[in-house]
């Protein structure tokens, strides 16, 4: 895990200490304090689930412990091997987490979200409706604005990048959500990497992290990219 000094953009590296064998740390949320919240996928085909990890940054250490599962079968769907939980974000207590497996319904392709509410106990599961032919979900985050849930997530494959807003409904799960594109990416960067990480800040610009291995290789660093709000719908 890296922390990046916004001020010097110095970079601090804690190894992780306690991820389940053969799972891949796809998603992290800052909860509070040092905790965080971590989201999986393995190279298992056809799974029915994955684990959702607590994380603590613990003096030069970041342990991770199991907490739960996102089950899959909330909308009958197996996982391929190497997708699962691409986003989760944190707000008001509440996690949402979102998928790389795409359904396809009502003549549409659709992304499972999951929201989980710890005070209650509660899962609800979503449908977000995709906005190209090719792309997935590949991060997420969110914020409470007058008492919704709002999330900014990457949609992308190859050639789309595309980053989209939508609200979480209150109330019973099943809603069938349709975003809005608030910035092409791929008009905005050239060449189009492959971006896997995204914070949402406080004045509604977005700070992008791209994912430099394909395949197993290596072949640049890692960058971080600013969007700002004004170039977002």
């Amino acid at each position: 895990v890296l922390r990046i000094d916004p001020e010097t953009f110095g970079v601090t590296r804690y190894p992780v200490v306690g991820a389940p064998r053969g799972a891949d740390l796809e998603a992290i949320a800052w909860v509070e304090g040092v905790r965080f919240v971590v989201g999986t996928e393995t190279q298992d085909e056809g799974r029915t689930r994955d684990v959702i990890l607590d994380g603590r940054l613990d003096r030069e250490e970041f342990r991770v412990t199991p907490i739960g599962h996102l089950e899959y079968s909330r909308w009958q769907l197996t996982a391929r091997d190497n997708h699962g939980i691409e986003g989760i974000c944190h707000v008001d207590g509440v996690l949402v987490l979102g998928t790389e497996l795409v359904e396809e319904k009502r003549d549409r392709r659709w992304a499972p979200v999951g929201m989980f509410d710890p005070k209650i106990q509660t899962w609800t599961a979503h449908r977000v409706a995709l906005s190209s032919e090719t792309g997935k979900l590949a991060a997420l985050d969110c914020r409470l604005r007058r008492g919704v849930i709002e999330v900014l997530a990457v949609e992308r494959h190859y050639e789309v990048s595309r980053l989209i807003r939508f609200s979480v409904p209150q109330g019973p799960e099943g809603q069938w959500i349709e975003p809005t594109v608030v910035a092409d990416l791929a008009e905005l960067v050239d060449p189009v990497p492959n971006f896997e990480g995204l914070a949402w800040l406080e004045d509604g610009s977005a700070v992008l992290l791209t994912d430099n291995q394909y395949r197993g290789r290596v072949s640049e660093p890692s960058r971080l990219y600013f969007i700002p709000a004004s170039a977002m719908q």
